[in-house]
């Protein structure tokens, strides 16, 4: 055997190696993250049944950030949690994380994401819009704080809080 193809023979076994080592990191890091997105989603789903104050250390714990969601009539609120790294659902559908019982609202009419510290809105292109400080959006857009999520004509008004540092 000649030098040549000993190294040859060497170098594509030392990249197929390095190759395999990146790919299964990557795997593995993918993995963890899911399971750990998991467990948080089904510590919050536990909580909900728990003593709020309980539920308000965990949700500053795990949450991103926190959307209030207010009803036809002033008494009607609930809080909804974004947990770090996740994507909930805006909707009439069952189904949804937040549920709007309006005829104006689609079945699946928005999605709220968290990435990193920041949280993001994205209509899914219901006939009747979405609108962040009765501003129609049309794509992805960043929240801030304060920020009021609303579907033209419907009587719901989401207020967008972070539980994290910007």
């Amino acid at each position: 055997m000649e030098l040549a193809q000993i190294l040859v023979t060497a170098g594509v076994g030392l990249a197929a190696s390095l190759a395999t080592a990146v790919v299964t990191h990557a795997l593995t890091r993918s993995q963890e993250r899911r399971k750990y997105e998991r467990e948080v989603a089904a510590k919050l789903a536990e909580l909900k049944s728990t003593e709020r104050s309980e539920t308000k250390i965990m949700a500053v714990q795990y949450g991103q950030s926190c959307f209030v969601v207010q009803g036809p009539t002033e008494q009607e609120r609930d809080r909804v949690f974004l947990p770090m790294g996740s994507r909930i659902t805006l909707g009439s559908a069952p189904d949804n994380h937040i549920r709007l019982a309006d005829e104006r609202v689609s079945r699946m009419h928005a999605t709220f994401r968290a990435q990193g510290n920041a949280a993001y809105v994205e209509p899914l292109g219901a006939a009747q819009g979405l609108a962040v400080n009765g501003e129609v959006i049309t794509k992805p857009r960043k929240l801030r704080v304060g920020d009021i999520i609303t579907v033209p004509g419907a009587p719901y008004k989401i207020t967008f809080v972070p539980l994290t540092n910007e």
